[in-house]
């Protein structure tokens, strides 16, 4: 933390172990636990044997799709801003994270999202473009992990 930095709060998580290299994980204001385990690529890199485990999203997907939430609520609070809705499906957001083993552990390298906006009528579309330009500078998740991984994205607008 910087000296500039302040400290808004605190986000304090529950995991406890289950079966088969899965993880129940309690988030903040969420009743029920969040599985967390292996998918067929990482139980492979770990040498896991089939069967031993369930595939289930692994805590680098809740990465990724933590970040491409945040970056499309960044967005889409841009975009309002402009008075263009991204309610009822006007935006959309699809995320690849890209995995790497480096020095033997499994991190996420990259992330690019790939948005469609369905441009609402009297909507500029030049200002559209800028929001999207800028609006990962102002997303806490990117923000957070965007020195140790890269963040892309793309728009496509389609008249609404």
């Amino acid at each position: 933390m910087t000296t500039s930095d302040e400290l808004l709060g605190t986000s304090i998580v529950r995991v406890t172990s289950a079966p088969g290299r899965a993880k129940l994980v309690g988030l903040p204001l969420t009743a029920r636990q969040v599985p967390m385990g292996v998918g067929d690529e990482v139980a492979a890199h770990y040498k896991l044997a089939e069967g031993r485990f369930e595939p289930m999203a692994t805590t680098l997907d809740y990465l990724v799709g933590a970040t491409v939430a945040c970056l499309a609520g960044t967005l889409g609070g841009r975009l309002g801003a402009l008075g263009q809705s991204t309610a009822d499906g006007e935006l959309t957001a699809e995320g690849t994270g890209s995995l790497v083993v480096d020095g033997g552990v499994i991190r996420v390298q990259a992330i690019h999202v790939v948005y469609t906006l369905a441009l609402g009528e009297g909507v500029d579309e030049a200002k559209a473009r800028r929001a999207h330009e800028v609006h990962a500078r102002y997303c806490p998740v990117a923000r957070s992990i965007g020195g140790c991984v890269e963040i892309t994205s793309e728009i496509t607008l389609r008249n609404g």
